[in-house]
């Protein structure tokens, strides 16, 4: 070993020797003075584990977790084994753990119980009665298959004290509820629910009651159970009353203390149910009368009775409480009325619930009758009133000098206890009032029934004038002249005056004169030069000619029968001078058409109608046109005019087409653009006619073969012929669409059907929205033959066999070659366009195919 080696070898030897003297030194610096386990006691199933953790507490007060520097034993290592604090439980039994750690020991105690699998109790639910008590029995079943009545070993808990107990599964019910009761045993838990004192439903003995004041009565309740039991809990119940004033309850028993009406509630268990309550409450509550009538400073007394549904009605006038609507006319006291003062109250009975009410009328009349309604009177004359107040009882009374009286308007008249005094003409309203009934009379001075005048209407001309006399007649018959004292008016001055009946024409118009006397009113109307009607001879209809003239009259008639020709002085108005003019009623005619021409004169005026050249009736001929493109068509217009005349309007027309693309019209004359259908409008004279127009429109469409058959290479022509919605026929071979339906068997164009192979196929022409189909065959065979049927050969040998195809025409032609030849067996027999070798010896079958037909040959080698 070298010198550098043995000193490396002894450095390392020294700081091994301080590193562990240090160590030492600390360990030795701070002593423990206690070593503390997180658990004293564990319990264990059996496969279970649990963790022990030690700290080691030195007398500096520092601590240190020492769990895996512990040293930690078990005394019973087969029933609980212990590794660094873990602790892991092997069988069913007790061990001690011991844990040391600087020489201080801590055990721990172990009890370890078998793994229970299940839980399982005797009683699903449990239902008591307040008192008593059910056990329940509570077993383990353990994973080794044994079991145990572990009743008093679990742990009880119940949700709800109050309702029930629980002392090792005796459960003993307290109060009326639910609850559950659970129970835990190692790691298993079970519940069980429980009902106390629960009740399906509670009924009383009465579901209703009626008590007199003071009464008493006890009603039972009565409890079913779900098993169908009943049982009084009068008792046991909760009473309670909404209205303890009128009735109260305990335990059952139910008293009445006020007249009304309360509810009792008896509640037990979880239900409850009520009980309605009626104390002195009558049926009905009568004072024997509607109305009572006294005079002022008397009495009356009342009686009130009370009618119940068990017993005899009852006076109950004492224990009422009454009260009056107003107690200076009538006061009550118990049921007695006294009359204080003139007027009608309503008297009102209350008991309980109930009341009862009386109209009282003192000194109050049913009726109030004036000995006239009406009284007509003369400037300064008066007369008097009798009232008569008729009363309930029949009796009647002159309360004239009672009664207060009034007048509305004083300036007419006055009146005092009845005696009216007229003060000037005009009309007043007198008012008597007694008891609170009152009544009028209507006070006529100086006042006529009606007033009359002369002549109801006036017309005459401006300068003219009138007199109107006024009549005043009156209710006794007699007629007076008032013209001069009666108060005049128009209602309009500048076209009529009037003074004193007089009326003055001033300017033209209507205006109304009224006349007045006291309050009465008359009226005239009055007419000054108004025009009464306008009027023509001439017909208010008319038709002209174009640069005509025609002159009309027109008549102005007044109101007072005057007339006047106003021909000259009207107003002329034409609603379309370009039609036609008018001057002074001379009309002419411009243009065609139809125009108004108005005459106005003062307030009236007349309407004539003009027609231009206007046409009552259009015809258009032909009415309606088919033909085809190439061709000219022409419609002749006429017109009817309302004199039935008819003239040739065709050059004179407005002429459109509802589709230029298809037809043009220039004065009638159409020319075709493309196929289809328009309408061309035709205008006149204030008239509209349409003309249907078809171009090249086909009502059918028709082809010379019905059936094609020929041969590949040949061809056949068909001809196409359309006939037009007029009933004409045209040839369109070349100008229709033609299709085939398979180019491979057969070819078309413009009619022309070419074979091409054979088979079948459809040539489809359309036309002008027409199209009809053709059948085509090509090819089509009526025998396939061959010269030979039967073939006898040497193999190695050949033969010839020759096909000839026989078509529907009866022609023949030699398909050898073009033929399909096939062997039934290749080995006997080989073939090619009809040259046959023999192969090998047997039998074989050669089919012949042409034209969709078939024959065959039958060879034998030898």
């Amino acid at each position: 070993m070298g010198l550098r080696a043995t000193k490396l070898m002894v450095w390392l030897l020294v700081l091994t020797i301080v590193s562990s003297g240090f160590g030492a030194m600390s360990a030795m610096a701070a002593e423990i003075s206690s070593l503390v386990l997180n658990k004293n006691e564990l319990t264990l199933e059996v496969g279970g584990t649990a963790s022990l953790t030690a700290t080691a507490v030195y007398d500096t007060g520092t601590t240190e977790n020492v769990t895996v520097k512990t040293d930690w034993n078990s005394g019973a290592s087969d029933v609980a084994s212990v590794y660094a604090g873990a602790v892991t439980a092997k069988k069913e039994g007790k061990a001690v753990i011991t844990a040391t750690y600087l020489g201080k020991t801590v055990i721990v105690n172990v009890t370890v119980s078998k793994h229970v699998r299940s839980l399982i109790k005797d009683k699903q639910t449990i239902d008591l009665r307040k008192g008593n008590s059910e056990q329940v029995t509570l077993t383990a079943y353990y994973d080794d298959g044994t079991t145990e009545d572990v009743t008093t070993k679990a742990e009880w808990n119940i949700d709800n004290g109050q309702v029930a107990t629980v002392v090792n599964g005796l459960v003993t019910g307290q109060s009326s509820g639910t609850a559950i009761v659970s129970a835990s045993y190692n790691s298993q838990t079970v519940s069980i629910p429980v009902n106390i004192e629960i009740v399906k439903r509670v009924d009383p003995e009465k579901s209703k009651l009626s008590l007199l004041l003071n009464d008493s009565e006890t009603i039972k309740l009565f409890a079913t159970y779900p098993d169908g039991s009943s049982e009084d809990v009068s008792d046991r119940a909760e009473w309670e009353s909404d209205n303890p004033d009128i009735a109260d309850v305990i335990k059952g028993k139910i008293t009445g203390y006020g007249p009304g009406q309360a509810t009792i509630t008896a509640a037990y268990g979880t239900k409850k149910t009520t009980i309605k309550v009626e104390v002195d409450n009558a049926i009905k509550l009568d004072l024997g009368t509607e109305t009572v009538l006294m005079k002022k400073n008397g009495t009356e007394q009342l009686k009130l009775m009370a009618s119940y549904a068990e017993g005899n009605p009852e006076e109950i006038t004492d224990r009422a409480e009454w009260s009056s609507s107003d107690d200076s006319i009538v006061s009550v006291v118990k049921g007695k009325l006294f009359a204080n003062a003139s007027g009608e109250v309503t008297v009102t009975a209350k008991y309980g619930e109930k009341t009862a009410s009386v109209i009282v009328d003192v000194d109050v009349p049913r009726r109030l009758e004036p000995e006239k309604d009406a009284v007509d009177l003369q400037t300064g004359g008066s007369d008097t009133i009798t009232l008569w107040a008729t009363y309930a009882d029949g009796t009647r009374e002159d309360v004239t000098t009672q009664a207060k009286w009034s007048v509305d308007n004083e300036a007419i008249a006055y009146v005092l206890n009845g005696k009216v005094t007229a003060y000037k003409a005009g009309e007043a309203t007198v008012t008597a009032t007694y008891g609170e009934k009152s009544v009028t009379i209507q006070v006529s001075v100086d006042i006529p029934t009606i007033i009359k005048p002369s002549k109801k209407t006036v017309s005459f001309q401006t300068g003219s004038y009138e007199q109107i006399t006024l009549s005043a007649i009156y209710s006794d018959g007699k007629t007076e002249d008032i013209t001069e004292k009666a108060e005049w008016s128009s209602s309009a001055p500048a076209i009529a005056e009037v003074r004193k009946g007089l009326i003055s024409g001033v300017g033209t118009g209507a205006a109304t004169i009224t006349a007045k006397y006291g309050t009465r009113s008359a009226t005239v109307q009055v007419s000054v030069g108004v025009l009464k009607s306008l009027t023509t001879k001439s017909l208010t209809s008319i038709s002209m000619n174009k640069g005509a003239t025609q002159k009309l009259d027109l008549t102005a008639t007044y109101t007072d029968g005057t007339t006047k020709d106003v021909l000259q002085d009207a107003t002329w108005v034409s609603s379309s001078e370009k039609i036609a003019t008018v001057d002074e009623g001379v009309i002419t005619a411009l243009a065609s058409g139809e125009v108004s021409i108005t005459a106005s004169f003062e307030t009236k005026s007349v309407t004539f109608t003009v027609k231009v050249d206007m046409a009552d009736k259009l015809t258009a001929s032909p009415a309606s046109v088919s033909f085809d493109l190439g061709d000219i068509r022409t419609i002749t217009l006429s017109a009817t005019d309302s004199d039935g005349i008819a003239k040739d309007v065709t050059a004179d027309a407005e002429w459109t087409s509802s589709n230029p693309a298809l037809v043009t019209v220039d004065k009638g004359a159409l020319t075709p653009v493309a196929r289809g259908k328009a309408t061309v409008t035709a205008k006149y004279g204030g008239k509209t006619i349409s003309i249907s127009v078809e171009i090249g429109v086909i009502s059918a469409l028709d082809v010379d073969k019905r059936f094609v058959s020929t041969k590949s290479g040949s061809t056949a022509q068909l001809v196409l012929t359309a006939t037009l919605a007029d009933g004409t026929k045209k040839e369109v071979t070349t100008s229709a669409q033609w299709k085939s339906s398979n180019y491979k068997i057969a070819d078309v164009t413009d009619g022309l059907v070419t074979g091409v192979s054979a088979g079948n196929a459809t040539i489809t022409a359309s036309f002008g929205g027409k199209s009809l189909a053709i059948p085509v065959e090509i090819d089509k065979l009526k025998y396939l033959k061959t010269d030979n049927v039967i073939l006898e050969l040497k193999a190695g040998s050949t033969g010839e066999v020759k096909a000839t195809a026989t078509y529907e025409d009866l022609t023949e032609e030699d398909v050898t070659i073009p033929a399909l030849w096939t062997s039934s067996n290749i080995r006997v027999a080989d073939v090619k366009d009809g040259i046959i070798k023999a192969t090998g010896k047997g039998k074989a079958t050669v089919t012949i195919t042409y034209g969709k037909k078939k024959t065959t040959v039958y060879v034998i080698v030898s």
